[in-house]
């Protein structure tokens, strides 16, 4: 009786050693004989499962890649912002052997794949760069757009000056007469996005900052002489140098008075409300996710996910995002992590299957009430930091000005 093949095993079989060839020698070494001779199998043995070798390069192509999404998928579960860009980012670098452009550039069906895959990896940067803002990690003046727009062009950069078999992240500086490894000019641009340059000793596989790794904000060292952005030397005479609230503080003086001299008419009282505001809440995220929630296993933008679904019970995704504060596609990414997980439940809404309600699962309720402990106890010790007369008239104000926003109509709002 002939012996039965499955016939998405052997075509899986058939190109991974495809790919094992582009990855050596570039997609022009992949032919049937080729292919053939690496899989220990007769001439025309991949004939019977795919049309030709432009279909190989194109299933071998798509594998690869969509392999690579699922290792980010693997290594980001459960972090958001910077952190999430650094794994994203470290995976694009261990491909550099097998530049993903002259892959796109042998044929019509590998640009399309490359296209495809582009268009998904902008949707989910634009994701971690608007939660890097939010939590602090990110004060680049660039629009978001922007950023993921370089941050897609570095990295295939990177890849096209690459030659095949390269060795990729291992690359190390001056090799071969090149400059700088690729995971070095990835790690310039991603300090850069704090307001800062990558610091000796702080790089990862590749160059790349490991990503449990990602600094504070306003701790990033800029690359003017290497001095803190937000705690040393701010005013470039060593007045307002040093570390802690001192330097936190002595930016912000500096910055009213400098806004002030240089822009007449400015309003610094408002000026100073924004930017307060601003580093305050960047500082309170920081410390909330990495002393209370990257330990519980999620992100930030995990918890407050959770905590609205817990709060306001099952709610569409489009809502829950308007209710977190987060764009749709964040909510949505973050979504099919956290049900992966377990922690939430995805469903189709009846009469409209495009549209998903999200609710907690037993799991994620559990979770979610255990972690809320430690985070309400965390709470009161920021809290603590004022009197309690202090405190119930900052919060009074916070409230009278949230309440004045939301019915102020030339405001614009996350809808």
């Amino acid at each position: 009786m002939p012996k039965r093949v499955d016939h998405e095993q052997r075509r899986g079989e058939i190109a991974d050693a495809a790919w094992r060839l582009i990855a050596e020698r570039g997609p022009d070494a992949v032919t049937l004989r080729e292919v053939s001779a690496a899989l220990g199998v007769a001439h025309g043995a991949p004939a019977h499962y795919f049309a030709g070798r432009a279909a190989i390069v194109e299933c071998a192509f798509r594998r690869a890649l969509d392999d690579l999404d699922a290792r980010v998928a693997r290594r980001a579960a459960g972090l958001s912002g910077v952190a999430a860009l650094h794994v994203f980012c470290e995976e694009i670098i261990a491909h550099t052997g097998t530049p993903f452009a002259r892959v796109a550039a042998s044929g019509p069906g590998p640009a399309a794949v490359l296209a495809e895959v582009t268009a998904r990896w902008r949707t989910r940067l634009a994701a971690r760069i608007e939660e890097g803002r939010r939590a602090g990690g990110i004060v680049a003046p660039a629009p978001d757009g922007v950023l993921v727009e370089q941050l897609l062009a570095l990295l295939h950069g990177v890849q096209a000056l690459a030659e095949p078999g390269s060795g990729g992240a291992g690359t190390s500086p001056g090799s071969g007469g090149a400059g700088a490894a690729p995971g070095e000019v990835v790690a310039a641009f991603l300090a850069g996005l704090g307001g800062g340059a990558a610091r000796a000793g702080t790089a990862g596989p590749g160059g790349v900052p490991p990503a449990a790794g990602a600094r504070s904000p306003g701790r990033a060292a800029v690359a003017r002489g290497g001095a803190d952005n937000s705690m040393g030397s701010v005013d470039g005479s060593g007045n307002g140098s040093g570390n802690g609230a001192d330097g936190f503080l002595a930016f912000t003086d500096v910055a009213l008075a400098r806004a002030g001299d240089r822009l007449p008419g400015t309003d610094r009282e408002a000026m100073a409300l924004v930017l307060n505001l601003h580093r305050i809440a960047g500082s309170l995220v920081y410390d909330l996710e990495s002393t209370v929630h990257r330990p519980a296993g999620w992100s930030w933008s995990a918890f407050r996910l959770l905590f609205t679904l817990w709060v306001a019970g099952g709610q569409e995704a489009g809502r829950a995002a308007e209710l977190c504060g987060m764009s749709r596609a964040a909510v949505s990414s973050l979504a099919n992590t956290l049900a992966a997980g377990e922690l939430v439940r995805r469903t189709p809404t009846a009469g409209d299957r495009r549209t998903v309600h999200l609710s907690l699962t037993d799991a994620g309720t559990d979770r979610l009430v255990a972690a809320f402990g430690t985070h309400n106890r965390r709470e009161s010790e920021w809290a603590a930091l004022l009197g309690a007369d202090d405190l119930a008239a900052l919060n009074t104000l916070l409230v009278r000005l949230a309440r004045a926003a939301h019915r102020a109509d030339w405001i614009n709002r996350r809808t």
